[in-house]
Formats: structure tokens, C-alpha cells, sequence
């Protein structure tokens, strides 16, 4: 029930209490029945089952294959580094998904607070989970709200809502009646739990507990909210299911071939038949990239290293890529765009105007015009902040407002000794505080308010230091110019000055009027050069904020968010078409919406196929940080958001988010360098098998040299990819396709090319070198050129590869150092006893000299390849900034 259009003794009525509060037994009867007001955390998790889960991917599902097979050649040595990867990366998975279903049980901890309540007349402390719908509770400055309530009585009464609204300014409440459906952020006779009293003090009656307040139906969302699965976990499963396919085939047909051959030539021996079998298992545990796993594992936890270093903490490791391929960033206002600190940006009175230079409370601005020096004096006597303990930026202690006009004073060089001696509070009818002041023995009196109530107590204006009569010319002078900020969105004040006696009556009349002060939440100083480099990314940043909509487009068009602005009641009304239409159109400013807004918001642009980051600091983000691609909360906000994400910012600055797309986009890129090396090289290992066995041809390669190459060659190169430096034109790319596969069309055909070439390569020195010859030396040795060039083939690709990703040839230590590591391997088994057990002969200079030359014609080809199709894209001569 809408209870902020009912009247107190209506809602009193409703829930049968009084002013005096429930009776204790009545009190009980009510738990009993409405239960504890605390928030269901739902089902709880099976770690078990949990671990278990980590396992429900087709690429380990081939990797279990491998791991099957490699016991039945008895190569138990794979076996147990394959095994070891599999239980590791589950144990990472494992450990991150109950880190993230963690959200509801801070929702649960935030809520467990104290609270003074009425039973019987009588005050008296509670723990704040057993009160109940028409408990009557006492709150004042400083207290955190434990339930929804409608307020009885209230005396300045301001409440921080902005984990609920987004609304960066204290809401103002009393107990008035509204008499129509507004929302959220507009229903000034009601608190919401978990919201905090910044000033003043209330007597309010409880309307909603547990899951039945705002708080509980963000609770509610979160618990519904689907987690959705990033890019590179989508893509990396088509990957393999499309790769376990096309294995199986080869495999089959392999042996079938080999098979055939043998039927042929009347050789079909159990022995023989076992062999064939080995050649085809070896085969699809050569082609499975069984460093795939570790390498994406290792890859994003140096993205998490990385990330960290930039002031972004990761929660999900599997997330650190999704960034690199969001198109769209939904980003709350307060707090992430904007400093959330009030800022006098213009100071004006009738001697002309002055601009404020600084952020937030660093008192490190400047004032640079002419105004009257009281005008700053008002703000700073008229006033009940203060600062805290610091150096340049203060913590200040009270309203955001009246911090805004201590820093304004500071920064004009005002100080002040004067003593306070009665104060008029402001309130909601009056719209203005008075102070009165003994200043150098002088009695004064200093007003701040609405400034159209000001001009309503000021005879005079003050002119160049004189006071002057306010007439009807000068008082429209005053009122445009507050008109003119108001449609700014800033916040205006008005300010006026009196003398008194101390013996008389204090009260506003006959005042001087001294200025205006103009203020606003500023955008934080690095978000316009961020939002830049979104555009230039491809990327589009929408503002869903529970603030005003001027507010939100006055800040939207100053940090260079473009396109239109749509409230909450416009929302509300539109259906699914019509938002689809809105977006399409160019809307994105979203304001005044309430958390389930912005999860529907989320959700269409999901289900249109966009990969959409969300940011937010509040409580009511959390739903949609949760439903969202990636979640990013800031370091400020609270402990559901932070939960609820992927991402933490230790700063709270947007300009993180871009520099972790920078991030996602490397690591992503990082990534598909490995997945290339590693298909090409066993592409290659595929095709030369395959085709041999069509053509009747001896095996180039054995089970054991496979395996060997698989083990040595490949891994620590791909895994060298880790730590790559990133591309110079990595932030003037477009985002990644939703429905793009792991390796776009264009790496497919360079990958086809490279084993296309290799094969043919690899089959010319075999044939060359006696391969299909009946001697037994003579094979071994044309199957040990073959074994050298196929580990000569996969080192030059370590370096072919990244040259199209603009990467600097010398720029990887530990590339080179792979590339070391493999060809020391490699002499030390062609050059040491190993070599008998791998049946294969030390290779003299001339059987080096034809490999040197094979490698050349492999390297100079698929550069040539990589140039050609750069100037067929006419993309070679973008240059990156």
C-alpha cells in the first residue's frame, strides 16, 4: 500500500497503534506473525556441487578425453600434467563463485542494526530485527533507518538516500500528505531502512519490515537476477565443441585409413592394429591444446596483477576479458561520474560575478572575479558543518551544501571569529536559516535560503559596498540570474544580512541581500578525457541515475555523454517497443529510476545482443550489477554493490573502468595469440598425419614425438603470450562481436594458411628425404626432419603471430626466452641417449642446412600472407596514436 498518501492518523489507524507505540505482547503477536524484519538469504549453496560444476565445459570434457587415452599409451606423465591443470583451474573457479554469492548475505549484515522504539509509551533500545509493522520508533542525526517508515513528526529532518535514489543531495522530509503516485526518491513523509538521518530528528511508525521494505525487494531482484555468462567463457565453449567434433572425425578417419592400408597389404597383426590405434589416440591428444586451460588462467591472473596496479580489484577471473568486449556502459551518476561533494561553481551579487576553480572539498581552487566578501561570510557563519582533521582535502562533517559553502569561504580567503548566539533552523515551509552572530562586538543577523524567500525579507541590496533600497528593477535582476543557474542544474542559494539588537526579538526582516551562490555534484576531473576514449573505442556510455534530469543532462552534456533524456515516469510507461525505439533513437540519460528500472534497462540492452558493464555504488545498483555482462562497483560504495560485482574500483574514478577495457581488450587479444599458436601447431600435427595416411604414405610423425612436440613446443610460448604487451591501436578498435567465435573469420583463414603451408612443407622433406623409402634408416631419419621442422615451425609462429597484432618484436623477454627453452630442448634430445628412446638420429649440418631453409620458405610465406591481406583491407597505414 501506498502509505505516503495517507494521512498519519490513517496510517496509525491501519496498523491499529498509537503514538505511545505497541503493547509488548502485541509486539510479540507481530513477530510471530510478520517474522523477524531481516532478509531472507535464500537457498544456500552445496560446495560440492559447486566444485563439481567447474567441470560442465566441453573443452574439459576433451581434456578428460586426453587424459583417458594418455593413461591407455601409458603416457602417465601428460596424464598428470593435465590432470593437475584441470583441478586447478576448478579450484580457481571454484573459490570465485563463492566469493560472488556472497551479495545477499551482506544485504543480511547491513540490515542488523539498533533502533529506539516506542512500546507502551516508553523508550527503549531494540535490536532492530524484531520490530514490527506499527512499532513506533525515535530517529535522529547520525542514525541508520531500520525499517520503512512514515514519518509522524519531524523536526529538520534530512535523510541520505543515495544509496536507494542515486540523488547525491539529502532528501528533505516531513510529514505532510501527498496526494498523488510519485516516486521513489520523491516521497518526502517516508524512510527507507538502510538509509541514514543526516540532520534533525523524527517520530515515524513502521510500515514495511524484512523483505517487504525497498531494501527487501532489491533482494528480492537480486535472488533473480541471472548471472550471465561473459564472452570469453560463450566463445571458449563453441570453441569446443566445435574443435571435440572435428577431433573426433579426423581421429576416426585416421584410423580407418591406416586401417585400410594394412588391410591392403595383408599386414593386419594384433601388434599392428594396437599401433594404428596408438597413432590415432596420440593424434587427439596432440591436437587437443591441453595448455589452453593454464594459459587463460594464467593470462587473466596477469590481467588481475595488471588491473590491480591501475586501481581496479577483480572478483571474477573469468570477467577480467568481458570488459575488453562490453559496447555498451551503463554508469550510475553519483559518485562515478560526479565527485559526490557539493561545489560552489558561480558566486554572484549585484558587483558583478566570480567563478570557483577546484573539486569537491579540496581547498585548492581559486576565486576569480568580483563579488562582495560577505556574501562568502554568510555561507560561512550561516552554517553547521565543519571540518574535520586533514591537509588539502578536508573531511567535512554535516550537510553536502553547507560543506560546499565552508570550502567557497575558504577558497575566497574568509575567516571568522564570531560567535553564534541563536540560530532559526531551516525548515520545509520556511525554506531558510538564520544565525545570530556577535561579530567585533557588533550584533548580526546571517540568512541563507531558497533565494526567492530571501528577496521576501530583504528591504536593501547591497551595490558596490552600499546599501541600497531593493527595488522592483534590482529584485529582477536577482531573479534572472537565479533563473539562468537553476536551468543550469545547479543548486542556488540565496544569502542577506541584518543588524540587531540584542535585547530584541530575533527573526528575518528588513535584511540585506548579498548574492548567490550557484553549486553543483562536479564531474570528476578525469571523466571527460574518459568518456573520449570510449567514443574512440567504439563504446557507448549510458547515465542511469536516480537524480533530477536536468541534473543528470546538465552533467551528461558537460563530460560529453550525448543524446536524450528520459525520466522515470516515461519509463515506466513504455513497453518493451518503445524502448527499444528510445535507445535506437539516442537515449542515453536515464533519470529519477528506481533499482528495478535499471535492471530492465540491462536486461533489454542484453537481449539485444549488446555486452553491457554496469557501474554503481549503491544498494540499489546491486540487481543489475549482478544481472549486467560485468559488474563494476566503486570503492566507496557499499558492501551489497561490491558483492554483487566483478569489479572493485580502489578509487572510485570512471577513468579505471576505461584503462580496464584497455585491460580486457589486451588480455583478450593475449589470449587469442595463444589459442593461434597452439591450433596452428597442432593443426599442422593433424594435417601432416591426415594426409599422409589418404595418400598411403609412411607416418611422419610417431605417438611419442606427438606427444612430445604437444608438451614442449607448444606450451611455453602460448603461455609466454601472457605477459605480451599490448597492441598501439588497442583502443581504436571497434568491440568484439556478441556472435564472434573465439578466432574470427580473418585468423581462421591465416590459421588454414600457416597449416596449409606447413603441411606441404613438412610432406616435401619427408618425401624428399627418403620418407616413403622401405629402409628403416632411411624413414627414421625423413621422420626426424619432419620432427625438427614441425618444432622449427611452431617457434618461427611465435613470432609470425604477433606481428599482426602490432606488436613490437623485441618487446617480450619471455617469448624469446620460450623460444630458447624449446630449442635447447630440442639438441638436448636429438644430441643425447633420449634419442634412442625416441627413435630418431642426431641431424648432421647438411640435414640443419635444409631445415634453416625449409623454416625460411615458412616464415617469408606467411609474412608475405600477412602483408597481402593488410593491403587488401587497406588498414596498413592506420597508425595508432
Amino acid at each position: 500500500m501506498n502509505h505516503y498518501r495517507q494521512t498519519v492518523d490513517e496510517v496509525l489507524s491501519a496498523f491499529e497503534t498509537t503514538r505511545e507505540g505497541l503493547a509488548d505482547d502485541e509486539a510479540k503477536q507481530r513477530l510471530s506473525r510478520f517474522g523477524f524484519n531481516e532478509l531472507e538469504t535464500g537457498r544456500k549453496i552445496n560446495p560440492f556441487l559447486l566444485f563439481v560444476n567447474q567441470f560442465k565445459s566441453f573443452i574439459i570434457y576433451i581434456l578428460l578425453f586426453a587424459v583417458f587415452f594418455s593413461i591407455l599409451i601409458g603416457e602417465y606423465v601428460d596424464t598428470t600434467i593435465i590432470l593437475a591443470i584441470l583441478i586447478a583451474n576448478a579450484l580457481i573457479g571454484f573459490f570465485q563463485e563463492l566469493s560472488a554469492n556472497r551479495s545477499l548475505e551482506a544485504l543480511k549484515k547491513m540490515s542488523v542494526v539498533k533502533a529506539t522504539v516506542l512500546r507502551s509509551g516508553a523508550k527503549e533500545g531494540l535490536d532492530a530485527r524484531h520490530l514490527v509493522p506499527g512499532d513506533i520508533i525515535y530517529l535522529e542525526a547520525g542514525d541508520k533507518v531500520s525499517a520503512d517508515v512514515r514519518v509522524i513528526e519531524a523536526v529538520r529532518l534530512k535523510a541520505d538516500e543515495s544509496l536507494l535514489t542515486g540523488e547525491s543531495v539529502p532528501a528533505e522530509k516531513d510529514p505532510a500528505l501527498i496526494d498523488k503516485e510519485v516516486p521513489l526518491g520523491n516521497r518526502r513523509n517516508m524512510l527507507f531502512s538502510s538509509t541514514t538521518i543526516s540532520t534533525g530528528h523524527a517520530l515515524a511508525v513502521v510500515v514495511a519490515t524484512g523483505m517487504e521494505t525497498e531494501l527487501g525487494k532489491i533482494t528480492t531482484l537480486i535472488q533473480e537476477a541471472r548471472e550471465e555468462m561473459t564472452p570469453l567463457q560463450r566463445r571458449l565453449d563453441q570453441f569446443g565443441k566445435k574443435l571435440g567434433y572435428s577431433i573426433i572425425a579426423i581421429c576416426s578417419l585416421v584410423f580407418l585409413l591406416t586401417l585400410f592400408k594394412g588391410y591392403k597389404t595383408g599386414d593386419l597383426s594384433l601388434e599392428i592394429l594396437i599401433g594404428f590405434a596408438f597413432v590415432a589416440i596420440s593424434l587427439a591428444v596432440a591436437a587437443v591444446p591441453t595448455a589452453l586451460p593454464a594459459v587463460v588462467t594464467i593470462a587473466l591472473s596477469i590481467g588481475v596483477k595488471r588491473l590491480l596496479q591501475r586501481k581496479a580489484l577483480v572478483r571474477n577471473l573469468s570477467a577480467v576479458e568481458t570488459l575488453g568486449s562490453c559496447d555498451v556502459i551503463c554508469t550510475d551518476k553519483t559518485g562515478t561520474l560526479t565527485e559526490n561533494q557539493m561545489t560552489v561553481r558561480r558566486a554572484w551579487s549585484l558587483d558583478g560575478e566570480a567563478s570557483l576553480t577546484g573539486q569537491g572539498y579540496d581547498l585548492g581552487g581559486e576565486v576569480t572575479g568580483h563579488v562582495s566578501k560577505r556574501l562568502f561570510l554568510c555561507g560561512l557563519l550561516c552554517n553547521n558543518a565543519s571540518f574535520g582533521r586533514g591537509e588539502k582535502k578536508h573531511n567535512i562533517i554535516g550537510d553536502p551544501t553547507e560543506a560546499a559553502l565552508l570550502v567557497s569561504a575558504a577558497k575566497a580567503g574568509i575567516s571568522s571569529d564570531a560567535k553564534r548566539l541563536d540560530e532559526l533552523p531551516f525548515d520545509s515551509e520556511r525554506k531558510l536559516m538564520s544565525v545570530l552572530v556577535n561579530a567585533k562586538e557588533k550584533i548580526l543577523i546571517f540568512s541563507k535560503g531558497a533565494p526567492d524567500h530571501i528577496l521576501a525579507w530583504c528591504s536593501h541590496a547591497l551595490v558596490n559596498g552600499e546599501e541600497r533600497t531593493l527595488t522592483s528593477e534590482l529584485r529582477s535582476k536577482i531573479e534572472k540570474q537565479n533563473s539562468l543557474y537553476a536551468g543550469k542544474a545547479m543548486r542556488v542559494l540565496g544569502f542577506a544580512m541584518g543588524k540587531a539588537e540584542l535585547n530584541e526579538p530575533f527573526g528575518e526582516k528588513n535584511l540585506v541581500f548579498l548574492g548567490l551562490q550557484a553549486m553543483i555534484d562536479p564531474p570528476r576531473s578525469d571523466v571527460i578525457e574518459s568518456i573520449r576514449r570510449t567514443k574512440a573505442a567504439g563504446i557507448r556510455v549510458i547515465m542511469i541515475t536516480g537524480d533530477y534530469a536536468k541534473t543528470a543532462e546538465a552533467v551528461a552534456a558537460e563530460i560529453g555523454i550525448e543524446g536524450k533524456v528520459i525520466g522515470s515516469t516515461e519509463l515506466e510507461a513504455m513497453d518493451d517497443d518503445a524502448l527499444q525505439k528510445a535507445l535506437e533513437d539516442g537515449t542515453n540519460i536515464f533519470a529519477r529510476v528506481a533499482p528495478e528500472h535499471k535492471l530492465r534497462i540491462v536486461n533489454f540492452l542484453q537481449r539485444a545482443g549488446f555486452t553491457v558493464a554496469m557501474t554503481g555504488d549503491g544498494v540499489n545498483d546491486a540487481p543489475a550489477l549482478k544481472k549486467a555482462n560485468i559488474g563494476v562497483a566503486v570503492g566507496s560504495g557499499t558492501d551489497v554493490a561490491k558483492e554483487a560485482a566483478d569489479f572493485v574500483l580502489l578509487d572510485d574514478s570512471f577513468t579505471h573502468i576505461v584503462n580496464a577495457i584497455e585491460e580486457g581488450r589486451g588480455i583478450y587479444d593475449n589470449i587469442q595469440k595463444s589459442i593461434m599458436l597452439l591450433l596452428s601447431g597442432n593443426l599442422g600435427e593433424v594435417l601432416i598425419i591426415f594426409l599422409a595416411a589418404v595418400f598411403g604414405m609412411n607416418l611422419p610423425l610417431t605417438a611419442i614425438l606427438l606427444l612430445w612436440i604437444n608438451m614442449v613446443t607448444d606450451g611455453a610460448p602460448a603461455l609466454a603470450y601472457s605477459v605480451d604487451p599490448y597492441g598501439r591501436d588497442i583502443m581504436l578498435r571497434p568491440p568484439k562481436s556478441g556472435d564472434e567465435g573465439i578466432l574470427p573469420g580473418k585468423k581462421l583463414k591465416f590459421l588454414l594458411v600457416l597449416g596449409v603451408l606447413g603441411t606441404a612443407i613438412a610432406l616435401f622433406l619427408f618425401n624428399f628425404s627418403g620418407g616413403n623409402s622401405t629402409s628403416v634408416s632411411e624413414l627414421t631419419r625423413a621422420q626426424t626432419l619432419v620432427f625438427n621442422f614441425v618444432v622449427l615451425y611452431e617457434i618461427i609462429l611465435t613470432f609470425v603471430i604477433r606481428f599482426d597484432y602490432q606488436v613490437a618484436f623485441f618487446a617480450n623477454k619471455w617469448v624469446w626466452g620460450a623460444a630458447g627453452l624449446a630449442v635447447s630442448l630440442q639438441a638436448l634430445l636429438m644430441y643425447t641417449p633420449l634419442s634412442i628412446a625416441f627413435k630418431i638420429v642426431p641431424l648432421n649440418f647438411w640435414d640443419i642446412g635444409i631445415l634453416a631453409g625449409a623454416g625460411g620458405v615458412f616464415a617469408c610465406g606467411t609474412l608475405a600472407f600477412q602483408l597481402a591481406t593488410r593491403l587488401a583491407r587497406k588498414d596498413y597505414a592506420i597508425k595508432a596514436k
